[in-house]
């Protein structure tokens, strides 16, 4: 008998291989046509002849996932891979749901269940299923020594390029758009820029909206955070180069561990969004003169838009709506997400693992307990950042206030003037939220938001700019040169020639892409004020979506330049650089040292 089965796994062990392989490829190719399908049922209005009809496929593909999943499983029982238990999840839900949709007149008869809920539900299920398998795949390519910033950039391009179909579809608009319309929104969203080419609420429908809304999201956390989380938290492991990989695109700290971290990321972002979201219904919903589940939708999406520094508005006027504009504490709670978002994910934890420490402390003194005493709670992006932002925020709001005082802040009461300035410093650089007619500002304003746009927010965030941790090196370097000091330091700590080189590296650039796009758009659009476009331009490459009222001016060209720089300011201008430069292996020798005289 030990004789036959031993026969038995050696030539089921033959065909491990091959039929593991081809049971991936199906997966992931029925997964492609699932997606593809759930996209044309929703982008397309169906009649329920064709309801029906999808109704059989989908249940058809749901019996070819049961039968991959099971052969995985049965692989996995005889070899003890112990990785079958997302697999065994997956079955069983398959195995329920079967049951639900095949005796789908006695159930909805004994329940009274109407035949589209469990349509829904049918479509739910798949999608999971898709996604689960779509995010292996991608975790898989991963996982083969590629260039993180290559990973970075494409997989912003593909989800770009997904949002464009999809705005593409009759559903999403009321009138239909233009495929360069629908690119320039589709990055937009995804890039958190918030520039539009065409009237926003006036042009999607609440699908186009969702889809937009969906965009922001992925486009703030990242492709490659979303696509992690799913394939990690529901499938299994990763190759130790795969994870080194997603980390450093992730978070840049090879340290942690990459399931923890993906973890606290979505935990955080869905947990600040949805408070956002609570607060923002609260301060509002006794003033917008829509239903309650436009209201609800409208606390959604605009939390959603401020955390990711996205500064899309369902709002035709945007957040300058006359039905909201002397709600003051709107202007707070958004500014309060724009700033969470725009702080970066690194900072943000420390100053919970802080504040935990705080609260540990504090219980250990109630107790009357010894202190715990912790070294260097604050690590040094923490404090830059921290520090920067402060001050950044703090000079805008002044400025604002002494240059706008009887400006655009002429309608507002006192205290309104000071929430309405500290709201668009914050929103400046990096959210786009607009509060005033940018037309209507004086041109020292003016200068002031170009200045806080191209610095923008943190690294490791969903802000946008050349940083502020770069801003503060490079004020940092200048004060410390004037004073005949070599090196740079901060906190007690010297900053490394490495850090100091990409600081000044992002600078140019950043100033040479500013400077072609200034050039080509002078041609493209000559009939457009020079001032109007550089500020369109800034905008764009730092990911802020403010504008002087031109975006919808600009001809096809004009639009495909905004759709690069929002493309470039979102992965950073090295990463795009770097993302197609072979980076060679470090030079083992070194040349003697010569200066250059400067000045």
């Amino acid at each position: 008998m030990r004789f036959f089965l031993y026969k038995l796994k050696e030539r089921v062990n033959k065909l491990k291989a091959p039929m593991l392989t081809i049971s991936t490829w199906a997966a992931f190719f029925l997964s492609l046509v699932t997606i593809l399908l759930i996209v044309y049922s929703v982008g397309y209005e169906q009649k329920e002849g064709n309801r029906e009809l999808f109704y059989l496929v989908y249940k058809a593909i749901l019996i070819t996932f049961a039968s991959i999943y099971s052969i995985r499983i049965i692989i996995d029982i005889l070899y003890e891979n112990r990785r079958s238990g997302k697999d065994w999840f997956s079955l069983f839900l398959i195995f329920n749901l079967l049951y639900i949709v095949y005796d789908i007149k006695i159930f909805g008869e004994a329940f009274n269940i109407p035949f589209i809920y469990n349509y829904r539900l049918l479509i739910l299920v798949l999608s999971y299923i898709s996604i689960v398998e779509l995010s292996s795949a991608v975790i898989d390519i991963i996982s083969r020594s590629l260039h993180p910033h290559l990973i970075f950039v494409t997989s912003f391009t593909i989800i770009i390029i997904v949002g464009t179909s999809l705005l593409l579809l009759p559903n999403s608009t009321y009138y239909g758009i233009s495929f360069t319309d629908a690119l320039f929104i589709s990055t937009s969203a995804t890039c958190v820029t918030g520039l539009s080419s065409i009237p926003f609420t006036e042009t999607f429908t609440t699908t186009g909206q969702i889809v937009v809304l969906a965009l922001i999201q992925i486009g703030g956390l990242g492709v490659i955070t979303i696509t992690s989380f799913f394939a990690l938290f529901f499938m299994g492991d990763i190759t130790v180069q795969g994870e080194y990989v997603l980390k450093d695109i992730i978070s840049g700290n090879r340290s942690s561990k990459l399931l923890s971290l993906l973890l606290k990321i979505v935990l955080v972002t869905f947990t600040i969004e949805a408070i956002g979201a609570l607060f923002i219904y609260l301060s509002t919903h006794n003033h917008l003169d829509m239903s309650q589940g436009e209201k609800l939708f409208f606390a959604v999406f605009h939390s959603v838009s401020a955390f990711c520094n996205a500064g899309f508005s369902t709002l035709p006027q945007n957040l300058s709506d006359p039905q909201i504009t002397h709600i003051a504490p709107l202007y707070l709670i958004v500014s309060f997400l724009i700033v969470s978002g725009g702080i970066g994910f690194p900072i943000f934890f420390n100053i919970i693992k802080i504040a935990g420490h705080r609260v540990y402390n504090l219980i250990k003194i109630i107790s009357k307990k010894k202190r715990f005493r912790y070294v260097r709670e604050w690590d040094m992006n923490s404090i830059v950042v921290i520090r920067t932002t402060a001050i950044l925020i703090l000079t805008g709001l002044v400025a604002f206030l002494a240059f706008e005082w009887n400006g655009a802040l002429k309608d507002f009461s006192s205290t309104e003037k000071i929430v309405q300035a500290l709201f668009n410093s914050v929103t400046t650089r990096t959210a786009g939220f607009n509060s005033v007619d940018t037309a209507s500002l004086n041109k020292l304003t003016i200068y002031l938001f170009l200045i806080l746009m191209w610095i923008g927010g943190a690294p490791q965030s969903t802000a946008g700019g050349i940083k502020v941790t770069t801003f503060a090196l490079m004020v940092r370097n200048a004060v410390q040169m004037i004073k005949g000091e070599e090196r740079i330091e901060f906190h007690g700590r010297e900053i490394s020639s490495a850090s100091v080189t990409r600081a000044f590296a992002t600078v140019f650039f950043s100033i040479a892409f500013i400077i072609t796009a200034f050039v080509l758009l002078s041609i493209w659009e000559p009939t457009i004020d020079a001032q109007d476009l550089l500020f369109e331009i800034v905008s764009a490459i730092g990911t802020v979506g403010l504008s002087a009222g031109v975006t919808t001016s600009l001809s096809d060209p004009g639009k495909f330049t905004i759709i690069v720089l929002m493309f470039i300011g979102r992965v950073g201008v090295i990463t795009f650089i770097s993302a197609f430069v072979k980076r060679r292996m470090a030079k083992r020798h070194r040349y003697p040292g010569a200066d250059i005289l400067i000045n």
